[in-house]
Parts: structure tokens; C-alpha cells; sequence
């Protein structure tokens, strides 16, 4: 009774309570799936497979746009060979006429630039008129005016460069960039066309030559026969007349004549109309018949030498148009010394030298380095065609003076006939016009060397003859020495000879490290870098000469081998200064050079050993 009692007070007010609904839910209700258990759970895997499927995204992102990152690096880096590789120099410019981009091939065509971009163009880079070598007007400089907006095709300009004493023949091109998210306005290239420009010129300059000398010639001979006709008229006068007066009168116009007559005979020499007998002749014999007929003419205050290489050389042409060719050089370099006021000597050398057309000459470039004038005959070309193994030898003649040098002007100008830089009643201006006919004649070669304040070489190439008084036939090419791996370091600012002098060291098993001037080398020799042998030109862009680069060199490696190389040869040992040393001449054939290396070479280690 008292538990039922009780039940009855509590199962009603339990039925309507809370957990007893929830019990009855539980076993008698429908089931509920989303439990918030599983709404965790379910909620969780979402964001899981949301993070994945993000993740996944991104990785996907990642790779496309890592993939296209690498085609465009491999593309800018194709782009960048390419830029670099090419051949002429590129430069970009934004539109205020800032360098924004430049290639290798424009730093060096401009002279070694070396500031880093953005930059200014050089002010020391100019644009140069062609015949007074004074730099364009800016409105008619090409940069500017492709910088605004002309479009340039091609055009040849003459330019200075930074270190560099030679000018250089550029082509000019140029395009405005107007489409572009770079800021990028305007590109040039620049190609280097020196050596074709300057065959160019030479090829005008031999026609107007031939042209010319066909006119002086058909003048000189008609000039003559009106020579011959007064001098016989004023002969027959002279007899006939007994005053004094006018015999005197008679007397001055024979003289005229007789001026006149030598004046023809040099323009026929000029017009080739006169054509020497050529035989061999002994180079001895010539220097010793020479120094006697020039000695006289020349002040005692000037000193002339004539060296000959060697006792038994013979040369093959007119020795009587050698000896006047001689002395036109050697009066015209008396003259320049006298009139100059600077230098005191005279150097006449002969040597022999291998075929003037060995490729270790240097190139023509427009500040005449060296003036070519070829005339090979068709035997000569068929018996060079005939075998790369023979080869004619040529004696070369070289004047020299240490006077005022000439002028960028007057050696373009120097062999053009009645140019001349004397006063018109000291010369006519066919001096080296006759040299430059002789030479062509005779089938040989003229170059010239010359810079103010340093003096004056002509080289004149003709060809070896034989005691048996014929001319040389081809002889095998001499075999060059070879090296051992020695290092030798080459110092030349003509990238055209620095370039061919390396490829021929480095085949012959030396290391060949360049400088294009001193104030380079001597920064290669300060890295510690060891070296066998220096190989210098003298005269060079820059503070530092050859002479004293050969003496700073001493001063690093009292061991190293010293050779100078120059177009001039007027060089003595006092020249030299600390450091003697060979002089090679150029043009320097690859057996030469190589002999005298090998030599240098020898002579160290000579001295190495008895140091030891």
C-alpha cells in the first residue's frame, strides 16, 4: 500500500517531465541522423576535403605558373644569347635618351664601355665628319636623330671611341619601339664596317689614281713636245745673239725648260708611262751607293742610318726608281724633321719578309695605321692559288723618323698626287705619289705608319730576287715553332691583330690571355697572374706605352720575356728606356713571331738556370 501510494504520487509528475520524454524519444521515437556528433564529424571532412581540393588547386597553380616562369626564363635567357652573341652592337635607349640596355659587342665597338645601365652616351664617343674629322653637328648626329624618331637605314658614319686612337666606319640603323609595357623608345645597331669602307675608299682612290695618271700621262707627253720645241727654238736664239743681256734671258728660260722636263718625267713616272728595267739587285750594294749619293743633302744635326737584315738579301726591280723612291722618303722625312722643328734621325731598314699578304697584318682602319696599295701580277695570283704551301718573299724597305708625325688628314692624304703640306715653292706634291706608282709597278706594297708627336714609317714591299739577277720563285712556307703550354700575355688595341695574334699562339700550344692597352695588362699582372712572355705593341691608347709597360712588367716578374711589337721603325735602344728588348715589325709573319718567342723563351730560362 505505502509503495503504491507512492508511485502514484510520482509516475504522473514523471511522465510529464523532460527526461522521461526524452527516454520515450530514445526508445519509441523516430531516429534522428544528423546527431550533432556527426554534424561535427561531417563538418570537419568538408573543411578537410575543402582544404584538399584548395590545396590541390594551388598546386596546380603553382606548377602551371612555375612552368610558364621556366619557358619564359628559358626564352629571356635564348633571347639573351642571342642578344649578346650577335655581331653588331645593339643599344636601347628610353625616351629621354638613357641607355637602358647595351651588348657586349656595343661596349667593346665603342672602346671598352664598362658603366653599368642605366647610363648616358659617353661624351668621348662622337660622330665625326669624314673629311676634317670634326664631330656632326648634334641635329646631324645619328643617335640623336633616331632618338628623335628618324628612322636610320643603314647609313655609314665615321666615330671616335673612349680609349682608342683609331677611328672606326659604323652603319647606323634604328628603330622607334611605340608598342611596348617596357620603357624601351628607340634601339640602334651599330655595325662595324671599317674594313670595308676603308677597301672602299681605296678602290675609288686607285680608280681616280688610274684616271688621273691616264690624264697626266697623255699631258706630259704633249707637254714635252712643247718643251723640246721652245728649247730648241731658245738654243738656236742663244747662238745667234751676242748681247749679254739677252743671252742672260735666254739662259733663264732654258732653266725653266730644263725644270719643267723634270717635272714631266715625274708625272710619267706618276702615269707609269715609263716602265723601269727591273733585275736583281744586291740590297748591300744599294745601301752603300745610297749613304753616298744622300749623305750630302742631308744636315750634319740629322743622323741616317741604312741597317740591312742580312749581306746576301737581293730585291727584284728598277734600281734606279728604288733609289729615287728612297730618296723622295728620306728627303720628305728631312724636310718634316727640319719644318717640324722636333727629331734628329733617319732610319733606313731592309729586311727580308714572307709574302705581304700574310693575314698577321693589321686591318686598315680610318686613321691609317697603315695605307695599302696591292698590285700583285696574275702570275703571282695563279701561283698563290696554285699552293697554300709556297709563297713569294719580298724585301721590305722601311724609312723612319722621329719627327712631328702626321695628321689623321694628311696620311689619307699623303700619296694622292700635288698634295702637299710645304709651301708651294718647296714642293710639288708628287713625292710619295711616285713612291706609290714605283710600288704598283713593281709589284709590291706601300704602307704608312704615323701619329703626332711620334714620327714617321713608310714600308715599302717589293720582291726578292736572285744573285742569278732573276726574280725569286716561291719558296715553302716557313713551319712555325710550337710551344709547351708556356702563358704569354698579348697586349694590342687593334681587336682585329689581337685577335688573329691569339688564334695563332694559342694553335702553336701557348696560353694566350689580351689586353687591348698597358693600364689593362698592368691590371692582369697585379692579380698575381703568372706569365712566361709579354708580347706589347709600343704605341697604344691609355697612359701607359709599350716601353713602360715592359718596365712595370719587370717590376712585377723580373723573370718575364720581353717582345715589343710596331709599325714603326725608327725604335733604338734608347728609345727603350730600361728595358731592351726584339722589336718585331709589322706586319710580323706567324714563323717570325713564333721564332722570336721561342727565342725570348729560351733566353729565361737561360737565365733562370744560371740564377739557380
Amino acid at each position: 500500500g505505502p509503495i503504491r501510494e507512492r508511485l502514484n504520487a510520482v509516475i504522473p509528475g514523471y511522465i510529464v517531465s523532460d527526461e522521461y520524454a526524452a527516454v520515450r524519444d530514445k526508445y519509441f521515437g523516430e531516429p534522428v541522423f544528423w546527431t550533432r556528433s556527426r554534424i561535427i564529424g561531417t563538418t570537419v571532412g568538408a573543411a578537410a576535403a575543402l582544404a584538399l581540393a584548395l590545396a590541390t588547386l594551388a598546386a596546380i597553380v603553382f606548377r602551371t605558373r612555375a612552368r610558364a616562369a621556366a619557358a619564359v626564363s628559358v626564352v629571356k635567357e635564348e633571347l639573351e644569347t642571342i642578344f649578346e652573341a650577335a655581331t653588331s652592337g645593339i643599344i636601347a635607349f628610353d625616351k629621354d635618351g638613357t641607355i637602358v640596355r647595351i651588348n657586349t659587342r656595343a661596349r667593346h665597338f665603342l672602346g671598352g664601355l664598362s658603366d653599368r645601365v642605366p647610363m648616358d652616351w659617353p661624351e668621348k664617343v662622337k660622330f665625326l665628319d669624314a673629311e676634317d674629322l670634326t664631330p656632326l653637328p648634334i641635329d646631324k648626329s645619328p643617335v640623336a636623330r633616331a632618338l628623335a624618331g628618324e628612322h636610320l637605314h643603314g647609313e655609314t658614319n665615321l666615330m671616335s671611341r673612349l680609349t682608342h686612337k683609331s677611328h672606326r666606319y659604323a652603319r647606323v640603323t634604328s628603330a622607334s619601339v611605340t608598342h611596348s609595357d617596357t620603357n624601351i623608345h628607340t634601339v640602334l645597331v651599330i655595325e662595324d664596317v671599317s674594313e670595308q669602307e676603308v677597301v672602299r675608299q681605296q678602290v675609288e682612290r686607285a680608280s681616280r689614281l688610274d684616271a688621273l695618271g691616264q690624264l697626266t700621262g697623255g699631258i706630259a707627253h704633249d707637254f714635252n713636245n712643247l718643251l723640246a720645241t721652245i728649247q730648241y727654238s731658245v738654243e738656236l736664239a742663244h747662238r745667234q745673239v751676242t748681247s749679254k743681256e739677252t743671252q742672260s734671258l735666254l739662259e733663264m728660260a732654258l732653266s725653266s725648260v730644263s725644270r719643267g722636263a723634270s717635272l714631266s718625267r715625274r708625272l710619267l713616272a706618276f702615269a707609269r708611262r715609263q716602265p723601269g728595267q727591273a733585275r736583281s739587285h744586291s740590297v748591300d750594294q744599294i745601301r752603300t751607293d745610297f749613304l753616298a749619293l744622300v749623305e750630302p743633302t742631308i744636315d750634319k744635326s740629322i743622323e741616317i742610318t741604312f741597317d740591312v737584315e742580312r749581306p746576301d738579301i737581293w730585291v727584284y726591280c728598277d734600281p734606279g726608281q728604288l733609289e729615287n723612291a728612297l730618296l723622295n722618303l728620306v728627303l720628305n722625312a728631312r724636310d718634316a724633321i727640319q719644318r717640324g722643328g722636333k727629331g734628329s734621325e733617319i732610319r733606313i731598314t731592309a729586311r727580308t719578309l714572307t709574302d705581304p699578304g700574310d693575314n698577321t697584318k693589321p686591318p686598315l682602319t680610318a686613321s691609317a695605321h697603315a695605307y695599302r696599295a696591292t698590285a700583285l701580277t696574275q702570275e703571282q695570283k695563279e701561283d698563290r692559288e696554285r699552293s697554300d704551301n709556297l709563297v713569294y718573299r719580298y724585301v721590305e724597305f722601311g724609312v723612319a723618323d722621329d719627327g712631328p708625325g702626321m695628321t689623321d688628314e694628311v696620311k689619307r692624304r699623303a700619296v694622292d698626287p700635288f698634295f702637299s703640306t710645304k709651301d708651294s715653292s718647296s714642293g710639288t706634291g708628287l713625292g710619295l705619289s711616285i713612291v706609290y706608282g714605283f710600288v704598283q709597278q713593281a709589284g709590291g706594297e706601300l704602307r704608312l705608319y704615323s701619329d703626332l708627336g711620334r714620327g714617321t714609317t713608310v714600308q715599302i714591299m717589293l720582291p726578292r730576287g736572285t744573285p742569278e739577277g732573276r726574280r725569286e720563285t716561291p719558296v715553302p712556307r716557313e713551319a712555325a715553332r710550337r710551344g709547351s703550354g708556356e702563358h704569354v700575355l698579348v697586349v694590342e688595341d687593334e681587336l682585329f691583330l689581337l685577335d688573329l695574334i691569339e688564334r695563332s699562339l694559342t694553335g702553336l700550344g701557348y696560353r694566350v690571355t689580351t689586353a687591348l692597352n698597358g693600364d689593362g695588362a698592368i691590371q692582369i699582372l697585379n692579380t698575381g697572374t703568372r706569365f712566361d712572355a709579354l708580347i706589347t705593341d709600343i704605341v697604344m691608347p691609355g697612359e701607359i706605352g709599350g716601353f713602360e709597360l715592359g718596365a712595370r712588367a719587370r717590376e712585377i716578374d723580373p723573370d718575364i720575356g720581353i717582345i715589343y711589337m710596331s709599325g714603326y721603325t725608327g725604335y733604338g735602344e734608347k728609345q727603350m728606356g730600361e728595358v731592351i728588348a726584339p722589336i718585331l715589325p709589322k706586319p710580323c709573319p706567324e714563323a717570325k713571331l713564333a721564332e722570336q718567342l721561342r727565342k725570348t723563351l729560351e733566353s729565361r730560362s737561360v737565365a733562370q738556370e744560371v740564377v739557380d
